[in-house]
């Protein structure tokens, strides 16, 4: 479900956040990769990447996944992102990744699992930028696959429509300052629920590092109610979430060449504010995760 994937998971600097949204981070590292190209050009208009993030909770949409009664001391996730996409040019970008969940503290959820292997999503996506209206629109499927339940229960999909708005234009800069973004995710199995999701994101150079603040509005459309098994509801707020990332580019601290790719070391910690109060609690979570894209 569901790509910290990711909340601005790499996504957003290239899937953390919400496994789901992953594509926001990968697209964003493969615009950004290949550092200077008087020195290296690159031969084909390839982007691969692979990510890892431990993060303390696996959080999506307000949900928190990884609790459970006496846990504790936080038990880790691992989760891992290995994405590509390929620039056709006029016809925009296709790309899709693979996203997977681990958690330590399954089998405390689960009776007997096999493994600590939580979930598996599978995603395509495409984009494309119009420049002249200054948006990027996003289409994209993904499917949600959770090895420990058997039968159709074990599946659900989604589908999702993005648009990415460059406001530069309006702040008078070069480039975009609060990146506003508003996508609609739409179950098309059993649950049959949406969640759209308003959000701004500004990232600002300090020192070596760069650090990225991020706000996210979600709205539940009959999906919260059907996911946690309570029904139906009406649509209203979800939740509003809080993230900061601050991100160290590695690859150059180490020197690597630009045809290797680069390599990202980032902290991050997101605090989920309940709005459907009734079904969701406030959340706080953090980590670290690692990133490498060529």
């Amino acid at each position: 479900m569901r790509s910290i994937v990711g909340l601005w998971v790499l996504v957003m600097g290239c899937p953390f956040v919400y496994a789901g949204e992953a594509d926001d981070a990968i697209s964003e590292a493969a615009a950004t990769v290949g550092a200077d190209p008087e020195e290296w050009e690159k031969p084909i208009p390839l982007c691969i990447g692979l990510d890892y993030v431990l993060v303390s909770d696996y959080i999506f949409r307000g949900i928190n996944y990884s609790e459970y009664s006496g846990e504790g001391r936080e038990r880790l996730n691992h989760q891992v992102t290995a994405w590509a996409e390929v620039d056709t040019g006029c016809a925009g970008t296709v790309g899709g990744y693979l996203w997977f969940e681990f958690y330590d503290g399954l089998r405390h959820i689960l009776e007997d699992p096999p493994n600590r292997l939580y979930e598996v999503d599978y995603a395509l996506y495409w984009r494309h930028a119009f420049e002249p209206i200054g948006t990027t629109v996003e289409l994209g499927f993904a499917m949600y696959d959770y090895p420990h339940i058997s039968g159709s229960a074990g599946q659900t999909c989604e589908a999702w429509l993005k648009l990415t708005f460059d406001d530069s234009g309006l702040f008078g800069t070069e480039e975009p300052v609060l990146n506003p973004m508003l996508g609609y995710w739409r179950d098309v199995n059993d649950i049959e629920g949406g969640w759209l999701e308003l959000s701004i994101r500004h990232p600002f150079a300090l020192a070596v590092f760069t650090v990225t603040q991020s706000l996210a509005l979600g709205v539940d459309h009959e999906y919260l109610g059907k996911a946690l098994g309570t029904g139906n509801r009406a649509t209203q707020f979800g939740n509003l979430t809080v993230g900061l990332e601050v991100a160290y580019d590695l690859g150059g601290a180490l020197g690597l060449p630009a045809w290797s790719g680069g390599v990202t070391l980032a902290g991050f910690m997101f605090r989920s504010i309940a709005l459907e109060e009734d079904l969701l609690n406030d959340e706080f979570w953090g980590g670290l995760k690692v990133s490498w894209s060529w």
